[in-house]
């Protein structure tokens, strides 16, 4: 991920090197920061409709949603116990909150509306044809 060094005072850029100068002598005035990513990645968020679009920019949310659904599918194995769900109840990802409903989990799963692949939206699992 890029970093760029800005001055405190005047807000202006600043090189490495003078920033590597400056911390050497036990100086403050510079500040490292990490740019924002631009744009972001499109997932897929299993909410209580089923699985709705959402685009995140930082890893955090999509690393929640992965771990949600990674639960999800321990939950719907024989035997899979409701507090593989506890840590994700009133979480959000998106503006979209996990389900973490049991009941309406089974009934999803069902209706064969849980796919445990799908977090990404274009999911390119297997050979494509052209």
């Amino acid at each position: 991920m890029p970093v760029i060094y800005r001055d405190k005072e005047s807000g202006r850029f600043v090189s490495e090197s003078t920033w590597k100068r400056s911390k050497a002598r036990g100086g403050t005035r510079y500040v490292r920061q990490r740019t924002k990513v631009q744009g972001g990645r499109e997932i897929n968020v299993l909410g209580f409709e089923g699985y709705e679009p959402v685009t995140v920019r930082s890893s955090k949310p999509a690393k929640l949603a992965s771990r949600h659904l990674i639960a999800v599918g321990r939950f719907l194995r024989p035997g899979g116990d409701t507090e593989l769900l506890k840590p994700f109840v009133g979480k959000r990802v998106g503006g979209v909150e996990l389900l973490t409903d049991p009941d309406r989990l089974r009934e999803l799963a069902e209706a064969d509306l849980i796919k445990l692949d799908a977090l990404y939206r274009e999911n390119r699992g297997g050979r494509q044809d052209r």
